[in-house]
């Protein structure tokens, strides 16, 4: 039986979760994300690539202003914030009914976002380190994306055991702060501070993770370990990347963060026929 959860955002707005998998398309309007960085930096190419990932299924899109790959270069609240807030108030002004997720560690960039449209708040430290962003979700009454960050470095143990412990801190906050449960969805943080190794074992254990009793986010797309076992280029990674999106389909998950939305929609349409059942109209 497919359990269906209900996603509470800001503007009102509630997503069902669990039926189906639903895509949050990447675009970043950053010179130097790790696989696009550049592409989609002027408004017309965001808005325009934003629009394209809707239209090939995407249930949100994911704005981001500034790169978090290993070794990114922070820049300023005040640039982050004129990278992402136009972009948002223009697909916005497009499309009122799309959802939107800003992609920020900084209270005023998640601010300007929220008040330009943003429903949702999605924080690669998981209000560990900005724990004001908590308040400011819940006064907007925001969804939020808690991520855990293994460059933190906050226990040993196992990366479930460290996912978990993370997890539990996020909430800690989130829940202080007014965040309701219904708003909130996990990710274990795919490539942050992790080994090869440790992202195969987040993989192998996402099912073991479902049980913590949260949606799952699940990030994955082009990352070292869609490189493996052969070392490829950035370039060749769209069909490990799906085998991430169908693993995590099998267990359960119910949200991607992905590039290339077409193809990985395409994957999961048959994937979610497999794993969370449903009958063909023939």
């Amino acid at each position: 039986m497919i359990k269906r959860l209900v996603w509470s955002l800001a503007g009102g707005t509630r997503l069902e979760l669990g039926e189906k998998s639903l895509l949050m398309g990447i675009l970043n309007v950053t010179p130097d994300s790790f696989s696009d960085g550049g592409e989609h930096s002027s408004l017309a190419a965001a808005v325009a690539r934003a629009e394209s990932m809707f239209a090939a299924g995407a249930c949100i899109v994911d704005v981001g202003g500034e790169s978090t790959r290993p070794g990114f270069e922070p820049v300023s609240e005040t640039e982050e914030i004129d990278r992402v807030v136009p972009v948002i108030r223009e697909i916005r002004s497009r499309n009122s009914d799309c959802i939107l997720s800003v992609d920020t560690t900084k209270f005023g960039v998640a601010e300007a976002a929220l008040e330009a449209g943003a429903n949702i708040i999605n924080d690669v430290n998981g209000f560990l380190l900005a724990p004001g962003l908590a308040e400011l979700a819940a006064k907007h009454e925001a969804g939020v994306v808690l991520m855990r960050n293994g460059r933190e470095g906050l226990i040993d143990g196992s990366v479930l055991d460290r996912i978990r412990a993370s997890w539990e801190a996020s909430l800690e906050i989130a829940f202080e702060a007014g965040v309701k449960e219904a708003a909130i969805v996990l990710d274990p943080g795919i490539g942050f501070g992790t080994t090869r190794q440790d992202d195969l074992e987040i993989l192998r254990g996402l099912d073991v993770l479902r049980t913590f009793g949260f949606p799952l986010l699940l990030g994955a797309s082009r990352k070292r370990i869609t490189a493996q076992p052969s070392g490829l280029p950035m370039e060749l990674r769209l069909e490990p990347t799906i085998a991430t999106t169908v693993t995590g389909i099998a267990a359960g998950v119910e949200l991607f963060r992905v590039h290339d939305v077409a193809e990985n929609a395409r994957a999961a349409g048959l994937a979610d026929l497999i794993y969370r059942g449903g009958d063909l109209n023939e």
